[in-house]
């Protein structure tokens, strides 16, 4: 018998040039790819070519050159690889959480969306930021508690900065305009606080987002949503998303709500999960799994782009078998 076990779908920070590359011939992943490449931009920019060739362009120049793409990349490949864990490798997850924009890709991991939508959401997210006036900005990380963060936002006077996630006991993030940041890192040099531009096109999880996430919710409240196959959680309630407007408004919460990630582990370890299996290729919510709760056990299969034979290695205390089914099933389309 298997331990209760949670998928981690990451959002901002997911994407790794040629992440795919080893499994890029799984049914899942080719069809993962085929349905967000629909909505790229095109050209060199397309989500198979940006996740299955290991010259494609890092996260930072990517996002300079093509946003949309770097949007469409990050989503596909954390759907592609929890799709292939559970329907290529066998992983019966007990719960999905994202964290982030990954919420969306929790949706599609978890059957609630068909892998296009989120793409399709995507593409409208992207047209949206493109035309609502919005000051420069972004996200910077900081190696402290959320209650050390508001002390440094305090200090720094704010200028409009708050606390976009708390995500283990010494990392929380904060959103803003661009002045209000470098007097947040200022503030935090001279306390001895270390600080990290986190890529990204735009200072999500802020109340400067409202329009657009009033705008994008027209859009979802016509997007076929259905009932998850796997129960799905929610890291800004840090609770699970019970009725189908729950997961709808979930899709928007990374445009202007804080991401409790921190209280959605520990309040997932305390309903029973034991084994926190981390769906992106960095082991970016794999690391903060381990910070928060560090009794249990953390996996990530797909970390260092790992050949089949090593993500099903890496996967056997989540399978209880030595190797995956033999007919892998194909899921909802």
């Amino acid at each position: 018998m298997t331990a209760p076990s949670v998928l981690l779908c990451p959002g901002q920070g997911a994407y790794v040039p040629g992440a795919l590359a080893e499994v890029r011939h799984l049914f899942h992943v080719r069809d993962t790819l085929r349905a967000v490449d629909a909505f790229s931009p095109g050209g060199p920019y397309t989500a198979t070519r940006l996740l299955t060739d290991l010259s494609a362009p890092p996260p930072e120049q990517l996002i300079r050159a093509s946003p949309l793409a770097f949007d469409l990349a990050t989503y596909a490949g954390t759907v592609a690889a929890a799709r292939a864990l559970r329907f290529h490798f066998g992983h019966r997850p007990d719960a999905v959480v994202g964290h982030s924009v990954g919420d969306l890709a929790a949706l599609a991991a978890a059957e609630a969306i068909a892998p296009v939508t989120g793409a399709a959401v995507l593409a409208a997210r992207h047209r949206l930021l493109v035309g609502t006036p919005t000051p420069p900005g972004g996200l910077v990380a900081l190696a402290a508690s959320a209650e050390a963060t508001e002390e440094l936002l305090s200090l720094a006077d704010g200028h409009g900065v708050r606390v976009a996630a708390d995500n283990a006991p010494r990392q929380t993030v904060v959103s803003g305009p661009e002045p209000g940041l470098t007097a947040v890192e200022a503030v935090a040099r001279g306390k001895g606080v270390r600080t990290t531009r986190l890529t990204g096109r735009t200072l999500y999880h802020h109340p400067l987002l409202t329009p657009v996430a009033g705008r994008l919710s027209a859009l979802l409240r016509r997007t076929t949503v259905r009932p998850p196959t796997v129960p799905l959680y929610s890291s800004v309630r840090a609770a699970p998303l019970v009725t189908l407007e729950d997961i709808r408004r979930s899709a928007l919460a990374h445009l202007i709500h804080p991401v409790r990630f921190r209280q959605a582990l520990l309040a997932l370890q305390r309903s029973g999960i034991r084994l926190f299996i981390d769906a992106g290729p960095g082991a970016l919510l794999g690391a903060l799994a381990r910070a928060t709760v560090p009794a249990a056990r953390v996996l990530a299969p797909l970390h260092r782009r790992n050949t089949l034979e090593r993500v099903e290695e890496r996967l056997r205390p989540a399978l209880g078998r030595s190797r995956p089914s033999a007919e892998p099933v194909r899921g909802r389309p």
